[in-house]
Order: structure tokens, then sequence, then C-alpha cells
């Protein structure tokens, strides 16, 4: 692993885990055991260096979600496999870290909004026509829709208005958009492929 890849892999495990505003390019080059001159041979600033984590976050969970769908058994696993990988990356994801990009550095949360609305919801759009076709999902819903309000719901998690994290757990709150989405969508047929997945996830 070269420097630029140690920078990038330390730099998002300190975001996510303190925030982007509270960690520090001395405290990232202490971390890697680096002099600040040496970590801005690599990166020519802070804001360069967090487009970087986020241009290297975003390629790899596209990878990860990618290789979700190659490897699900039906289009109910599928989600639950990616909803758990996004799960997982909220969990370990500080509170500050949406409000951070959102006020001191809006371009790159402008990268993750269109992330959001390309990636995303044309994996949601693609496990609804799958489902459908399955005949796990019922028939009686536009695809194209409801993948956008997916995205839309999942986004409102990061809306401190909506839901103030000092009352709302994100955790919770996407595991329940993902119930929502599932009781809305699934069909007679689909409901015992969901029990049968449910055990191998935590959703329901």
């Amino acid at each position: 692993m070269d420097l630029k890849e140690q920078l990038l892999l330390v730099s998002a495990q300190m975001f996510l885990k303190y925030g982007i505003k509270s960690v520090s390019m001395d405290d990232i080059s202490r971390q890697l055991g680096i002099s600040k001159k040496t970590l801005y041979e690599v990166v020519e600033n802070k804001n360069d260096l967090i487009n970087a984590v986020l241009d290297f976050h975003l390629k790899d969970s596209a990878d990860e979600l990618n290789a979700l769908l190659k490897k699900s058994e039906d289009a109910i696993d599928e989600m639950m496999q990616v909803s758990s990988h996004v799960l997982f990356f909220i969990a370990n994801m500080s509170p500050t870290i949406i409000y951070d990009l959102q006020k001191y550095h809006p371009q790159s949360w402008k990268k993750v909004k269109e992330y959001q609305r390309t990636i995303v919801e044309k994996q949601i759009y693609n496990n609804l026509v799958r489902g459908q076709k399955e005949m796990l999902y019922r028939r009686d819903f536009d695809p194209q829709i409801v993948a956008r309000l997916f995205v839309y719901k999942s986004s409102s998690i990061t809306d401190h208005e909506v839901f103030p994290t000092e009352l709302f757990d994100r955790k919770t709150l996407y595991k329940e958009i993902i119930k929502y989405h599932f009781f809305g969508i699934i069909s007679e047929k689909g409901l015992k492929s969901l029990l049968k997945h449910y055990k191998k996830h935590f959703f329901i």
C-alpha cells in the first residue's frame, strides 16, 4: 500500500469516527507517523483530501454493491445485503460527519447527493424490477417512483430538523425505513422469502 492509499484509509477512519471538522491535518500526519510537509506532497489541503477520500469511498461502495448483486439469491436477499452494508457504515459513522460536509464542504456534499441520485437509485430500481420479475414484489407499483422515494426517505435521516440526532438514532431510523420499504412492496410469495432471509439479517 503506497502513502496515498494509507492516507485515504487512515483519514476515512478518523473522519468516520470523529467527524471532519474535529480532525486536523496535524492529527492525520501524527497518526500516519509522517510530517505535514510529506502530507502536503500527497494532497494540496484538507478540502483536497476530503474530496479524495470521498471519491475513494464512493467507488469502493459502488464496487461492493455490485459484488452483493452478483452473489445474492433473489431480490429480497440482495436488498437485505445492500441494507446491511449501508447500516454497518451508518453504525460506524460519527453523527457530525454529515453536518460537517453540508456546512463546511458543500461541493463534497453535492457529490454525495449525486451518488445517491444515480448509483443508489439505479441499484434500488434494478432491485425492484428484479423482485417484480421474480414475483417477490407486487406488480402494482412503479419501480422508478418507488426507487426515488426510497432514496429520498433514506436521505431524510440526515436532516437534523426532521430527525434531531439527540432524539433519533440513525441506525434505528434506517432499520425502520427498510421495514417500511419491504412491507410496502412485498407480495404473498415474497413474504415467505422474506421470512426465510430475515434470520441472516436483523431488520425485522
